[in-house]
């Protein structure tokens, strides 16, 4: 058994560690440890997310390396995890270890596909300073909405009507939309 308290104490243990792991100005890590000191004792929703975010713009300023993207994806990934338990669960609470297992499986299920997808961004060339793997994820999006825009116009509005079922003679008289 674990007090639940500990949880906003690994967001923020989680965001400095990871914004010291990239090196950059201290700043920058202060304002993620602050972020994600708001989920657990302001009760704020966005910190661990704010502080995600603080993460990547990191990221982008310090130098790119495989490890650094490494790092910042595991942390993100944590800070998301726990940032959505640190909202269920009230800090006088007690979290039994056991009862966490399906979350800890499923992050690490998740975690090896996103740092499977980060390294292979992280090894695509550069063509004209813009990162293959930008381009590519800019013309995913672009399809995946033409493809959305695609199917809306496709069926149109009734497509989200509710079927109504066909209703007895005997039953329409007995509904008066009022108690019994």
């Amino acid at each position: 058994m674990v007090p639940g308290a500990v949880l906003p104490l690994l967001l923020i243990l989680i965001a400095v560690t990871a914004g010291l792991a990239l090196q950059t100005p201290i700043g920058w890590v202060v304002a993620a440890g602050i972020a994600a000191a708001l989920s657990g004792f302001a009760r704020m929703a966005a910190g661990p997310w704010l502080a995600a975010a603080v993460l990547v713009v990191m990221l982008l300023a310090a130098e790119p390396t495989l490890w650094h993207t490494a790092a910042v994806i595991l942390a993100v990934h944590l800070l998301h995890v726990l940032g959505s338990l640190a909202l269920v669960v009230p800090l006088r609470s007690r979290i039994a270890l056991r009862a966490l297992r399906p979350t800890a499986i499923r992050f690490l299920l998740v975690e090896l596909v996103a740092q499977a997808v980060g390294a292979g961004a992280t090894l695509l060339p550069v063509i004209g300073g813009l990162p293959i793997a930008g381009l590519a994820a800019a013309a995913a999006v672009l399809v995946l909405a033409l493809v959305g825009v695609r199917m809306l116009a496709q069926r149109g509005p009734e497509s989200f009507a509710v079927p109504r079922r066909p209703v007895r003679a005997s039953a329409r008289r007995a509904d008066v939309g009022g108690p019994s």
